[in-house]
């Protein structure tokens, strides 16, 4: 096995994009590189291990060169294939852009090519759970000064689903809190959005502390509505597979 440079970044699409830059560099040196996220990957003794700080400018050039010389669905494309838990997300981002550079926007069509159907798949997958999520969120009134969720997403949504739920609680102060990756999204009641890292047991701390009468009436009704001559957990665990189900109100 030839020795290679793994580049390692933090889990984030910027600190992505800074490795892709710096990977680039290398590889257009004809280094073979790798680029994997911290926390995800084991260490062995064949490869070079280089830990990316991560860099706003870099990350920026690298963005905007995707959106202009390839295509902003490129882009849209790649954004979304780094949200997927793939370990190997960010290699699969560099080939498709090895293509893209190449050929232009035409490469989100080449649908013969390996390389890009990769990225079309994790693409596919990102922007499923992101639509699925948008149904699955449970919000808990916290005394009346914000509303609070928990979710635990397999691919890092909680960005692609912004977008709907400032829409839809454009005047609530609302916080969705990624459990797994322990990040949050933030949403003031005058518009403004804010993306922190978090301590779960402090968001479980304020999820516990109040009682919601709202909650306990969903819960009601849930029971309430449902026919037990037509129940189906068959067709229910095709429809909401278990794992959406842990912060969903109607089944704790």
């Amino acid at each position: 096995m030839d020795r290679a440079i793994v580049f390692v970044c933090e889990d984030s699409f910027d600190g992505m994009m800074t490795a892709v830059y710096d990977a680039w560099v290398e590889m257009i040196k004809g280094e073979i590189v790798h680029v994997r996220v911290q926390g995800e990957y084991t260490e062995d003794f064949l490869n070079e291990y280089r830990y990316v700080e991560t860099d706003l400018k870099k990350a920026t050039k690298v963005a905007d060169s995707i959106k202009k010389k390839i295509s902003v669905d490129a882009y849209m494309r790649v954004y979304r294939s780094c949200m997927h838990y793939d370990v190997e997300r960010v290699d699969a981002v560099i080939d498709f852009l090895k293509i893209g550079y190449k050929i232009g926007g035409r490469v989100t069509k080449d649908y013969g090519n390996p390389a890009v159907m990769r990225v079309i798949e994790l693409d596919r997958k990102v922007g499923k759970e992101a639509h699925n999520f948008k149904g699955v969120v449970r919000f808990k009134d916290i005394g009346g000064r914000y509303l609070l969720s928990k979710i635990m997403p397999k691919c890092d949504v909680i960005t692609l689903i912004e977008h709907h739920f400032s829409n839809r609680f454009p005047l609530e102060n609302f916080i969705i809190y990624d459990e797994k990756r322990k990040k949050a999204l933030v949403h003031k009641a005058d518009g403004q959005i804010v993306y922190i890292r978090s301590d779960n047991n402090e968001i479980e701390r304020l999820y516990c502390s109040t009682e919601d009468e709202f909650e306990k009436l969903w819960g009601v009704f849930f029971e309430t509505i449902g026919i037990e001559a037509r129940k189906n957990e068959r067709c229910q665990n095709n429809l909401l597979p278990k794992w959406y189900r842990k912060n969903m109100i109607e089944f704790q």
